[in-house]
């Protein structure tokens, strides 16, 4: 960047984000017709939205040329009413944004500042890390634990004690990815209580990532039992994975109702288009389509891990709708993009994840990983 640039200079320090390969992508560097491309690295629902979503999209669109509520209220008064079958929401309260990640970058906003420290659990949503940068914050990453937990089959681990022995004087927020992206762990909820403890005593913020928990037992795993207990605790969560409605983009936090008002008071309105709040009403009322491909997944993910270990990978133990694996075989992208099929390149870790898809679409993947295989 030269010296007389209009940009910011922490710019020449940054990456930035890299999405996954699109459709469009992969149409304009090999000539397929979309419909033969698999694409199986965004963890999307390949099953597809709700039909119910996708006529109250096309419903609102009629009378787009007006806002939409500045807070997505009615989405919020949904919201409640499905969180209330589960825990006391008296004295919670939801904020609603452009995807989960408006929501961290809110978050950045409110409780950071230039100096101040974040505490980052690698490997995980990169997210975390770029949108930090761009707020000039010092990043501090700490390794996972990889385990064996047989032969071929691993798990990523968070040690607790050592994310409370990093704290640091300018730590402000920490963020906790569970079921985490990129192997599908999770976090015990007395591990994240533990923290969370010390992170209220310290006037840290925590952030827990939930944008894959409707995969997991979630009555397990699920953070927002933990909210009344803790001022500090946020919850994120999003309608792009289970709810299919990833081009939608809808997410939203849970938190106390004293820590929502202020985290709204400075927050863009409108942040949610019409047509996608309205799909993600529908999408959170229709239980037959969000169990439909709830059950997809639990089924079809055992199958995928159990043949991806048949073949010789090293399979993450996952409880998301994705799974991570390593091999020795290089260049398993490239040779899997040739077949027009996509999954994700994880090159911090040089593993590879992949969505779980039907069936078919799973069975796609094998016959041509065994084809890949068989070639080397």
């Amino acid at each position: 960047m030269t010296k007389n640039s209009l940009f910011n200079e922490w710019l020449d320090a940054v990456d930035s984000y890299q999405s996954g390969k699109t459709f469009e992508d992969i149409i304009k560097e090999f000539g397929y017709a979309q419909q033969d491309i698999l694409r199986l690295a965004g963890n999307e629902a390949t099953i597809g939205t709700s039909p119910k979503a996708l006529e109250a999209a096309k419903n609102a669109c009629a009378s787009s040329n007006f806002y939409t509520q500045p807070k997505s209220e009615i989405l919020i008064e949904e919201l409640t009413k499905v969180f209330e079958k589960s825990i006391d929401m008296q004295g919670l309260a939801f904020v609603a944004g452009n995807g989960m990640d408006s929501i961290i970058e809110h978050a950045l906003t409110l409780f950071t500042k230039p100096g101040d420290s974040i505490i980052n659990l690698n490997p995980t949503f990169i997210y975390y890390d770029f949108a930090a940068q761009r707020q000039g914050l010092e990043i501090i990453n700490l390794a996972r634990n990889e385990e064996q937990l047989a032969t071929n089959v691993y798990k990523y681990c968070v040690d607790i004690d050592a994310v409370i022995t990093s704290i640091k004087d300018n730590t402000k927020l920490i963020f906790l990815c569970s079921p985490n992206n990129p192997d599908g762990s999770v976090i015990e909820l007395e591990a994240i209580k533990t923290l969370a403890q010390v992170c209220q005593d310290r006037g840290i913020v925590l952030f827990v990532d939930h944008a894959y928990i409707e995969f997991t037992q979630r009555e397990q795993y699920d953070a927002r039992s933990l909210v009344h207990e803790f001022t500090n605790v946020i919850v994120g969560y999003t309608f792009s994975k289970a709810y299919a409605l990833a081009g939608y983009r809808v997410g939203y936090a849970l938190m106390q109702k004293d820590l929502q008002s202020k985290f709204l008071f400075l927050m863009t309105p409108f942040l949610i288009a019409k047509p996608s709040l309205y799909a993600a009403i529908e999408a959170l009322r229709d239980t037959e389509h969000l169990e439909k491909i709830l059950n997809n997944n639990l089924e079809q993910r055992q199958i995928l891990q159990s043949e991806l270990l048949a073949l010789g990978f090293d399979v993450f133990e996952s409880q998301a709708n994705f799974i991570l694996f390593k091999t020795t075989k290089q260049d398993l992208f490239t040779e899997l993009l040739k077949k027009a099929i996509i999954i994700r390149h994880i090159k911090s870790i040089d593993a590879y994840r992949v969505t779980v898809g039907t069936n078919a679409e799973n069975q796609r993947v094998l016959k041509a990983l065994k084809e890949i295989l068989s070639n080397a």
